[in-house]
């Protein structure tokens, strides 16, 4: 037997389940969770911030992906933007400088702005 849905869900964490539970009695949805449980990762993510490298270069397509959507979502979703800039930091001690490079030729030519600030630059931008 082949089941239709209206909506298809990836993700029943604190966005995913969310969602789901708000289009409930206006569509047929589906909610399809990889892990074991629901939430599984909510500790550890948040519905309340958004990284575009988020979940490294294997997720980042999906990541980007969603950009269009939440920063001009429907009407019927409120029609305002999900999203506002804050940015994000990843930080390296000197002794982690290969790793930061790996960081930053993992996702070299994916689109995602990446931008190297050394100390004085991250004091400055404070």
């Amino acid at each position: 037997m082949t089941a239709h849905y209206d909506i298809a869900i990836i993700g029943a964490g604190i966005a995913g389940a969310s969602i789901a539970a708000f289009l409930e009695s206006g569509a047929s949805v589906v909610l399809l969770e990889a892990e074991d449980a629901p939430g599984y990762h909510t500790t550890g993510r948040s519905a309340a911030f958004w990284d575009e490298s988020y979940g490294g270069p294997l997720v980042q397509p999906l990541t980007t992906a969603s950009g269009p959507w939440l920063r001009n979502p429907p009407a019927a979703f409120g029609g305002e933007s999900f999203l506002k800039e804050r940015g994000s930091l990843t930080i390296a001690r000197a002794d982690e400088a290969e790793a930061l490079a790996q960081l930053a030729a993992d996702f070299a030519g994916s689109g995602v702005r990446l931008e190297h600030l050394d100390e004085a630059q991250l004091r400055a931008a404070a």
